[in-house]
């Protein structure tokens, strides 16, 4: 969360800048729509924003939205690349978690995680393509859960009751304190 009062300051800089008088009132906006961020992502993003910013005009709030978070086809493109990844690391073989649960509620959408990783080569620009739509679409429904998604040894050994023998998905856009949360709560889930 943003810390208020060095906000204030930043917004004060921003004034001074652009020979603006801040209001209480403009300062409370800005801070409204940019306070899930913490404050070194913000000033970076305002500086930023400084540096390419052509008019005397004071940035809007939108413009130093933008460099924090990435246009919709940026995020789109990322989601994909991360999924290229899963499939390079993981496989057919391998049952995969991402840290963002829209591409995981896609990959279902398009048949789910083996049926992905069985496409042709030559059907990948289209699945791409497909996968991109999809994410700007279901990216407005704000989805929280994400769904472990199920590769072939983990299929199998459910299915003939190896439960012990199921292994851990492999984890993609996790940072390590979010995987050792997971693994955690995944640990303490098996003690009870």
């Amino acid at each position: 969360m943003l810390d208020k009062i060095k906000f204030a300051k930043l917004m004060l800089g921003l004034g001074e800048i652009y020979d603006k008088q801040i209001s209480e009132f403009m300062a409370d906006i800005y801070y409204d729509v940019l306070k899930q961020y913490d404050y070194p992502a913000v000033e970076q993003a305002i500086r930023k924003v400084i540096a390419i910013h052509k008019y005397q005009t004071l940035p809007k709030p939108a413009e130093i939205f933008e460099f924090l978070e990435y246009s919709q086809d940026d995020r789109a493109l990322l989601a994909w690349l991360q999924v290229k990844e899963a499939i390079s690391k993981a496989g057919y073989y391998q049952s995969v978690e991402f840290a963002d649960p829209i591409i995981s509620n896609i990959i279902m959408e398009l048949g789910g995680w083996m049926e992905l990783c069985c496409s042709q080569k030559d059907e990948m620009p289209f699945i791409e393509k497909r996968f991109k739509d999809l994410y700007r679409l279901m990216e407005k429904r704000e989805i929280k859960t994400p769904i472990k998604l199920v590769g072939f040894i983990e299929s199998k050994n459910y299915a003939r009751g190896y439960l012990d023998k199921i292994p851990e998905p492999i984890k993609i856009g996790f940072d390590n304190k979010q995987i050792e949360y997971q693994t955690a709560k995944s640990m303490a889930q098996e003690a009870e």
